[in-house]
């Protein structure tokens, strides 16, 4: 569906402006940086164009772990708009996407889907954890003194008293976890277990296209291991 025929909208030039904002930020911005880069005016009208977007299904809307919901950020979710604005929008030559296959750009692309496609699938995701039915709130996080930028993408908050930190990675083989990247998952979880202050247990799952290669250090780290076949199960 293209923006331009977003059910709600008579005048929709305002909101091409929000799904250009963020589809230069992909974690998404709140609601005062929106503002700012799109120059519309607060008010009743920007929240519907927010609303409009939303339940188009264009944008989602969510929550850092433990911050209020004034808080709360907005991200392009919409999968041909991000195409379009990577790969379409002012992209000079016919085969520039060719041309595009296996770059940088291209990689970094392939890898925020398929964490969109995770995002996408949480009850798939609860299942294949084996906790269908238990009560969940989904949220993401980012540290707030720890100068390595620790971030958590998703991360499911269980009444069962354990948190499961979502690790979504896209790749073309079996994802290998190595000494460096299990040193960064180890800190990941220390800095959030100290600045969240939670007393419930931490589980790391991976969720990866074709699964993760076993090894010392997917054994020491992981409590799942979850492949791309699960979301679609």
């Amino acid at each position: 569906m293209s923006i331009k025929n977003v059910h709600y909208a008579k005048n929709y030039e305002n909101h091409v402006l929000v799904v250009e904002a963020l589809s230069k930020k992909a974690k998404g911005l709140d609601r005062n940086a929106l503002l700012k880069a799109t120059k519309i005016k607060d008010g009743g009208g920007f929240t519907r164009i927010l609303n409009d977007l939303e339940e188009s299904g264009f944008i989602r809307k969510y929550d850092y772990f433990g911050q209020s919901k004034r808080n709360a950020l907005y991200q392009l979710v919409d999968f041909y708009s991000l195409f379009y604005y990577q790969f379409i929008k002012n992209k000079e030559g016919k085969n520039f996407w060719i041309n595009s296959i296996d770059s940088p750009r291209h990689r970094s692309w392939s890898g925020y889907s398929f964490e969109l496609v995770c995002m996408m699938h949480v009850e798939k995701l609860k299942k294949a954890l084996g906790i269908s039915g238990v009560l969940t709130k989904e949220s993401s996080w980012k540290s707030k003194t720890a100068t390595n930028g620790a971030q958590i993408d998703l991360l499911i908050d269980r009444r069962d008293e354990v948190i499961t930190i979502c690790e979504m990675k896209y790749s073309i083989n079996e994802f290998v976890i190595d000494k460096k990247y299990a040193e960064n998952l180890r800190n990941k979880i220390g800095v959030f277990k100290a600045e969240s202050n939670t007393k419930k247990a931490v589980h790391l799952a991976m969720i990866t296209t074709f699964g993760v290669a076993e090894n010392q250090y997917s054994r020491d780290v992981i409590q799942n291991n979850i492949k791309m076949d699960a979301l679609f199960d």
